[in-house]
């Protein structure tokens, strides 16, 4: 699919229609009551004269009608009644964030950044997503952490002049960061590996000879504590919200021989530690870390990387990656609808990593090319 600039659609997202819904209920609540006073009048009058000439022959003690009070509605509050703004906030629509994700090569320098940057914003692109931390554990800026600092990738990213270049833009940038996806890691620190069981050496997820990587473990405190440190200092550069890939268990073979260390309930807390942490890091600061999810796993129902299924973590913000095949012919529609509905997800992007999307009504953004 050529990529060419698209119509941004701005749609409410999941909260704002639920405000739209409650809206429609008291109006429509308010027509009714209307409709039964008027009923009750033409009942209650147009017999009224037989009525009277009926109890002088036949005498009955008095009917007393019920008096009903009208439901409250906010429309009754005098504040909410002189304040327009009031009534604006229920069907104002939330914007929907368009992101675009970028290779390190074309944010290499200040003039790749701008080029960048004006090229995105003719778009409509709200979000740049750049990896500073890629799935084999190479870094892309200037890290001072020590294993960081081990890990440089072939490109290092000034993530402070970034933000500023793509800020002018209006465009906030967001940074990709992988967990536990790594090979590095684990041959800089053996305290980060997964084991084969039962022994002191670094699990691969295939023969070493045909491409086999080490991972790293979800359950290690140092590992957990290098991804919380590249937050803070992406942070301290102007990056406020994050997308964390990776957030899983190693894939490949020999999986019955892989060793975290801890039994599979203690593994899921710590992936579930992880995820609060991570979110309330990025929190704190102002921003948001999104969780990525692989669609094709969710599509086909197999957990078994992410031990339960993903929505069950409750993460607040969830970002759905795979591929076209991924999202054609409605094959995505149940994992966003599962996302879409859950109470604790407030904001859910999707990521067509081969074409751009466009706005969805179960979502509230969407990645375009």
């Amino acid at each position: 699919m050529a990529n060419k600039p698209i119509k941004i659609k701005r749609n409410t997202s999941i909260s704002g229609k639920k405000r739209q819904r409650m809206a429609v209920v008291r109006k429509v609540a308010g027509i009714l009551l209307t409709v039964a006073g008027l009923g009750a009048l033409g009942f209650f009058g147009a017999p009224a004269v037989i009525e009277m000439i009926d109890n002088l022959n036949n005498p009955k003690p008095p009917v007393v009608q019920p008096t009903v009070a009208p439901a409250p509605t906010p429309e009754q509050s005098p504040e909410a009644t002189n304040d327009p703004s009031d009534v604006q906030q229920e069907d104002m629509p939330v914007k929907t964030s368009v992101f675009s994700a970028v290779t390190a090569n074309d944010v290499r320098d200040e003039a790749a950044m701008k080029a960048t940057a004006e090229r995105l914003k003719a778009l409509g692109v709200t979000d740049v997503v750049v990896t500073f931390k890629d799935a084999e554990g190479r870094i892309y800026y200037q890290s001072g952490t020590e294993i960081g600092s081990q890990a440089k990738g072939p490109v290092m990213i000034d993530a402070a002049k970034l933000t500023e270049i793509f800020g002018a833009q209006g465009i906030s940038v967001t940074a990709q960061v992988y967990a536990f996806m790594d090979k590095i890691t684990p041959a800089v620190d053996v305290s980060t590996a997964v084991m084969y069981k039962g022994t002191d050496y670094r699990w691969f997820d295939s023969d070493p000879n045909l491409g086999g990587k080490p991972w790293a473990n979800p359950a290690s405190a140092t590992m957990q504590n290098y991804i919380y440190d590249i937050v803070r200092e992406l942070g301290d550069k102007g990056i406020k919200d994050f997308i964390i890939s990776g957030v899983q268990l190693p894939t490949g073979y020999s999986l019955e021989y892989r060793d975290f260390g801890v039994t599979d309930e203690q593994l899921q807390a710590q992936l579930q530690g992880f995820i609060n942490t991570i979110q309330s890091k990025a929190a704190a600061k102002g921003g948001q870390a999104y969780l990525a999810y692989d669609l094709a796993a969710l599509n086909s129902g197999d957990f078994a990387k992410y031990i339960i299924a993903p929505h069950r973590y409750q993460a607040s913000h969830v970002v759905l990656v795979g591929a076209a095949a991924d999202f054609e012919n409605g094959a995505s529609d149940a994992a966003v609808a599962k996302f879409a509905q859950d109470e604790s997800v407030e904001k859910l992007v999707l990521w067509n990593t081969d074409q751009s999307l466009s706005a969805s009504d179960n979502t509230d953004g969407y990645f375009v090319k």
